[in-house]
This record gives C-alpha cells, structure tokens and sequence, in this order.
C-alpha cells in the first residue's frame, strides 16, 4: 500500500563546495567512500542526486522524528546501477522505490514510500 510519495530537485554545484565535515553530516560512510572514488563532476552529481533522495524521503514520510538526520539513510546502486534504500531508521514496514536523475546542473528524485 502507497504511504506517500516525495519529490526534490537539488542544484549540483551545492555539492562542489561541501566540507568534509558537511559531507559525512549528510551522507552514510558507504556513499562517501564510493563518492571519493569518482571525479569532480560525477561525484557532485552522485551526492546531489542521494540528497535529493533523501529530501525526497522525507517528504514522503510527511515527518521527521526530530532525531533523525540525512546520514541515517543509506541509498546505494544494485548491479544494475538502479538506486535503493539500503538503510533507514524508519522501521521494517515501510520499503521505498527510489528514482533518481540529472541533468547539466540539477539532479532530481522521485521516492514512492510504501507501507508492508
């Protein structure tokens, strides 16, 4: 059953300037370490389309504890590159299909919160 659904559009250059402490404030320790492996252009487009997830998330949640940060929530990319929502602190009954993409200078998500 469809609990929510969220949507978030993220400007790319936001990422090229983020410090090292905002960087793991705001992603899981398994996207800055793949993050760290791309170049320049394609790592600011990674971390703007996970924060844009994650954005999106919370919207489709329609809340947020108070307790819970951006790094609580772990988006990663099966073998076929598709994103999904490896982690979350929201419980086991709500699943997310996630759908990210970008262009030149914005990255987009789109997440479907689904309750189990």
């Amino acid at each position: 059953m469809i609990e929510g659904i969220g949507i978030d559009i993220v400007n790319i250059s936001r990422m090229d300037t983020l410090s090292t402490v905002a960087l793991h404030r705001l992603f899981h320790e398994m996207e800055v370490t793949y993050a760290l492996t791309l170049q320049e252009k394609q790592r600011s487009e990674y971390l703007a389309g996970r924060f844009a997830a994650k954005e999106a998330i919370f919207k489709a949640i329609s809340h947020g504890d108070g307790k819970t940060n951006f790094k609580d929530i772990t988006i990663l990319n099966d073998l076929h590159r598709k994103p999904y929502v490896k982690t979350h602190p929201f419980g086991q009954e709500l699943q997310f299909q996630v759908s990210i993409s970008h262009t030149e200078k914005q990255a987009i998500a789109f997440v479907i919160c689904e309750r189990l």
